[in-house]
């Protein structure tokens, strides 16, 4: 077998793996040296699997085997070994892209990344070819030389060993006559030059048109007849030639768009001032960033605020950490019930003389240490406290703007924060290894954040855009289809998020403009059978039908035009709504806990009384798998869903009780009656997770 062939034997005589330099949905890629040249190679390794059709990877490898260009990646041959397929190629030592986008944000920058995808190109548009993956990733660096990457066998490989899942792809810098296929028919090689035109707005504003929209949404919006081509946004940031450019890469109809080699003569492309040595000087720039001027925009929340709090904030009294709180709060056990009201205390005290103004809390497992976290949202940043080190009890800045809102998914933690409030998003593994390389209190003296300087897929923080003036969120999961939504409330409307799996992230589903109650009071989601996306409930009224007890007051997010779907006309002050199971809400009343279906009905049933009350007024519910935790201003009931009795009690006069949070850990805090303004101990509820 020559060149080019699949070799039937073992890969590692010919080559050895040095290090992993990137993996993706299909396989693993290493840096690797030729064992008889010495020669480095990218090796791409891809595990098959029966299904997968090996004779189809055979035509493309004899089909790409002898595209040779300068600025195509070379491709030297490929193993099949051991149900594995190993793909070799030209190692791209300078880089990805993605990996130089520091400030280079120049003209003279997007010039040689866009002039060389369009010479890649036209050589493969020449040899009847197409691409079909264009995108700023797909271009890396060797030596002074930008190349077009992945293509061929990799590519071809990948796209047929996708067609085994549901997946549909990113379509986000999918031409229209590809997203509309099914309905319009095929497509040529002219697809390419649409990618090219999003990739120079992507190189241009840091991501691609639409990309904080679901893929299924973008594709729906890209296959309607009325959809319009994307522009770069900020018109008097550019030249009217680059513009012009982007216009026409982005020509809806395929047959009036340009081919690559005619984009080549466009002025903003055809210009003698295209060299080698500005490649070596934008590679110089990538290597000596120091020298370099970085680009960036400022706002209010991209400069670190001058915090009055250390950056690090110890226990008043750390010898005594996880000590049982019996002796500090009244606690009675009733009957037994619970595994963790254990020697007479259900709380155990965490941190005693917190000075921050905790708004929220939530928790975190790390998944290498399995340190546990408690993750605090104060008004001066986001602080953690490690479970596992209580005998330190310091709590650690992560993040240093006003947060009121937390919530962790995916090692993801999704945050509203911000002077004007806004949501963001966290990598909280990456965060912590910063952390723990530079130490808190250095991290946050220099930590410029990088929203417009690094691409936002690499940010440890982001913000998420259209959500700014955002003031509450709420999370559900839909149990019919395994959708979690994340919805927020605006000063003129809500926003609709759904987290999407192969990304990591909350994308954009939908943005409704409308007037929202005020104060809104009430905000949760409510999932219905049969209903795509969830409803949103953001009032409670009085029932007006007979033993209708509560109307609920919902926004029909599946609807475009009628979103309200019941209006009452008598609010009533609604603390806690929580739908516990598919036709049944908890509604926390003032002393009552309701239990109603989504008609806002009394339910009752052996599992679960209609109603249970309390002597106090209510100001936080829990909702445990077989109990209700009821949270007053001095303590704690909680009581059977199936009984109405008392399961256990908190109860001290001296001090001020607050829950802060309870999703997954319940954390509470308390301070002294008499000195409200006093700091505050922090507990948690020991050897529980919440099940709601």
């Amino acid at each position: 077998a020559g060149p080019g062939f699949t070799l039937r034997r073992n890969p590692q005589q010919d080559y050895e793996l040095i290090q992993r330099v990137g993996s993706g949905t299909y396989g693993d890629v290493y840096k690797a040296r030729n064992l008889h040249t010495g020669e480095l190679a990218a090796v791409k390794i891809i595990k098959l699997e029966p299904g997968d059709d090996f004779s189809l990877i055979q035509q493309e490898i004899y089909m790409v085997k002898e595209c040779k260009h300068c600025n195509i990646v070379a491709y030297f041959g490929s193993y099949l070994n051991r149900e594995k397929l190993w793909i070799c190629m030209e190692y791209c030592g300078g880089g990805s892209l993605q990996d130089i986008y520091h400030g280079i944000l120049k003209l003279i920058f997007v010039f040689i990344c866009i002039f060389s995808k369009l010479k890649g190109l036209a050589y493969l548009h020449m040899k009847g070819k197409m691409h079909r993956d264009i995108k700023v990733r797909s271009l890396k660096t060797s030596g002074t030389i930008l190349i077009l990457s992945d293509f061929g066998v990799a590519a071809k490989i990948t796209a047929t060993i996708a067609k085994r899942k549901s997946f549909i792809g990113t379509p986000y810098w999918m031409a229209p006559e590809v997203a509309a296929v099914e309905k319009n028919g095929g497509y040529n090689q002219l697809c390419d030059i649409w990618a090219v035109g999003i990739t120079a707005i992507e190189l241009g504003e840091l991501q691609p048109p639409m990309f904080d929209l679901h893929p299924m949404r973008a594709l729906f919006l890209m296959s309607k007849s009325n959809f319009q081509p994307p522009k770069l946004k900020e018109k008097a940031k550019w030249s009217s030639t680059f513009h012009n450019f982007v216009k026409i890469a982005l020509t809806k109809n395929p047959k009036k768009r340009p081919t690559a080699e005619r984009l080549l003569t466009h002025s903003f492309v055809g210009q003698p001032g295209l060299s080698r040595s500005l490649a070596v000087e934008l590679l110089d720039k990538v290597n000596n960033p120091d020298n370099h001027t970085h680009y960036g925009e400022a706002d209010d929340d991209d400069f670190e605020p001058h915090s009055v709090i250390r950056h690090t904030i110890r226990s008043t009294n750390r010898n005594a950490r996880a000590e049982r709180t019996a002796s500090e709060i009244n606690c009675k056990s009733r009957m037994g019930f619970f595994p963790f009201c254990v020697m007479g205390a259900c709380f155990s005290k965490v941190f005693d003389g917190c000075p921050l103004k905790i708004n929220c809390a939530t928790s975190w497992i790390h998944p290498d240490t399995k340190d546990q976290y408690i993750i605090f949202g104060t008004e001066d940043g986001i602080y953690t406290l490690n479970l596992n080190e209580l005998h330190e009890a310091t709590m650690e800045q992560l993040f240093p703007r006003k947060c009121t809102w937390l919530y962790v998914i995916n090692n993801t933690l999704m945050s509203l924060s911000g002077k004007t409030f806004q949501l963001y998003s966290h990598n909280l593994i990456a965060l912590f290894e910063q952390a723990k390389k530079t130490g808190f209190a250095a991290h946050m003296q220099t930590h410029r954040f990088p929203d417009k300087i690094l691409p936002r897929k690499f940010a440890l923080t982001i913000k998420i855009p259209d959500t700014k003036g955002c003031h509450k969120c709420c999370i559900v999961r839909n149990p019919y289809t395994g959708h979690k939504y994340l919805c927020g409330a605006l000063q003129s409307g809500i926003v609709l998020l759904q987290w999407y799996e192969p990304m990591q992230k909350f994308m954009l589903i939908k943005h409704f403009d409308f007037p929202l109650p005020t104060p809104l009071n009430v905000f949760e989601m409510l999932v219905i059978p049969e209903q795509e996306y969830p409803m949103v409930c953001v009032a409670i009224s009085k029932g007006t039908e007979p033993n209708q007890v509560v109307q609920f007051e919902t926004i029909n997010l599946n609807s475009a035009s009628s979103w309200f779907t019941e209006i009452g006309n008598q609010q009533l002050d609604a603390i806690h709504v929580t739908q516990l199971e598919r036709d049944t809400v908890l509604v926390c009343l003032d002393k009552f806990v309701k239990i109603v279906n989504l008609q806002g009905k009394l339910k009752s049933s052996k599992k679960l009384a209609s109603e249970l009350s309390f002597d106090f007024c209510i100001e936080s519910v829990v909702c445990l798998q077989d109990s209700v935790l009821a949270f007053w201003k001095h303590g704690m009931q909680g009581k059977s869903f199936k009984s109405d009795e008392v399961t256990q009690e908190i109860s001290d006069e001296t001090r001020v009780f607050r829950l802060l949070g309870s999703d997954r850990v319940v954390v509470l805090e308390s301070r002294p009656t008499e000195n409200p303004t006093a700091h505050s101990n922090l507990y948690i509820l020991a050897g529980h997770e919440n099940s709601y």
